[in-house]
């Protein structure tokens, strides 16, 4: 019986906990190694579009992360006045689920152990070598036959690796909390909706994740002082959004965090015996809802690309081969996210068209959801 090869993994996080999982599930010993104390979800709700929930089906986690979510018929863009810019249906065959970002974690978590993936936290990582080595911050490392970096966008191991081709964020960042939902909190023309409401450069994003909870983004530039300010400025945002003050002024009874948009592109997601993956290797700000889709859908091909080696000299091949596979669709997401975002610098009357007339085109919105629509690699049709 031949030795099983073994991988290291910076980073307990959605995209590194599905990447342990689809490689221990394939036959590799694994070891993820998380700088906190504990596994723990950063953030507040989380769009899983169809490639994502392809992915937790794939995993067995899909059951478990699911349990309870919210599945929306439409997503809706609205104006300064309130009015509907757009309100597209969501297809069956095209799922749209929102959960909270620790019951999506907890999932993966428990796949990971089911599969026989080693946790070890209070474990920070400050680099990595193309030897298959992780470096710590004790001046301790572990040798393996493949690392692998999913240590979000300010990534030790892709800067040590030297694959950094870019690192900037944007002008845009979020407030994002959860609040307890409440009967009546949506009228009959509201419900089973995700709605996204613009004013000036701000933005107001609804998103039911439960009977219970429902999840807020305060999007505004990182220079709107008022705006990002923590305790939120109700107000403020009740001003820019009186439709929704009601949600607005039950803010504040679970933390609010706020974050600025990054950007990360690679000259590659491998170097030797390590490679990188979700922000680590391809961050793109949120607008398109998939961050963690991508990053698990990476993932998740990274594990099929490596599954049957048994010697580590065919590992770079490997990567390599699972790069050319998944970057093209990865960074098509990452530019539309990108572009996306840009119209909130227009003035109102100009986005409203601009929105309207794009997101009704097949052709746009065929590029937009993109990413959504498709089969990842090791999924079935």
């Amino acid at each position: 019986m031949s030795k099983k090869l073994h991988a290291v993994i910076s980073g307990g996080g959605i995209g590194g906990l599905a990447t342990a999982a689809a490689m221990a599930q394939r036959g590799w010993d694994v070891t993820v190694y998380e700088r906190q104390d504990a596994l723990r979800a950063v953030g507040a709700g989380i769009y899983i579009w169809e490639n994502g929930l392809r992915v937790l089906e794939a995993l067995g986690a899909y059951e478990e992360a699911t349990a309870g979510a919210f599945r929306g018929t439409h997503f809706e863009q609205r104006d300064n006045l309130g009015q509907v810019i757009e309100s597209a249906r969501i297809e069956e065959s095209k799922r749209l689920l929102t959960v909270p970002r620790s019951a999506l974690l907890d999932a993966l978590k428990n796949a990971c152990l089911r599969a026989g993936v080693k946790v070890e936290t209070r474990a920070e990582v400050i680099g990595a070598t193309a030897k298959g080595e992780l470096l710590f911050a004790n001046n301790q490392s572990v040798q393996a036959d493949l690392a692998i970096g999913v240590d979000g966008v300010w990534s030790r191991v892709r800067s040590s690796l030297g694959l950094e081709l870019l690192h900037e964020q944007t002008r845009e960042g979020a407030l994002r909390t959860m609040i307890p939902a409440q009967p009546g909190d949506f009228g009959p023309e509201d419900t089973g909706k995700y709605i996204e409401c613009w004013n000036g450069d701000r933005r107001f994003l609804i998103t039911p994740v439960s009977e219970k909870e429902t999840y807020l983004a305060l999007t505004c530039p990182h220079d709107d002082a008022r705006g990002r300010s923590i305790p939120v400025d109700k107000a403020l945002w009740a001003e820019a959004f009186p439709q929704w003050k009601h949600l607005i002024d039950r803010i504040g009874a679970a933390p609010v965090n706020w974050g600025v948009y990054s950007i990360t592109r690679c000259t590659a997601w491998s170097a030797g015996r390590a490679a990188i993956l979700g922000d680590a290797a391809h961050a793109q700000p949120p607008n398109l809802g998939q961050g963690g889709g991508m990053a698990m859908q990476n993932g998740l091909s990274l594990a099929v690309h490596l599954q049957g080696l048994t010697d580590r000299r065919d590992i770079p091949d490997a990567l390599e081969r699972w790069e050319r596979k998944e970057r093209e669709l990865t960074e098509h997401c990452q530019r539309w996210a990108i572009l996306y975002g840009e119209v909130t610098y227009l003035p109102d009357e100009i986005r409203t068209r601009v929105m309207r007339n794009a997101m009704s085109d097949p052709w746009i919105a065929g590029q937009v959801f993109r990413a959504a629509n498709h089969s990842p690699t090791g999924t079935t049709d």
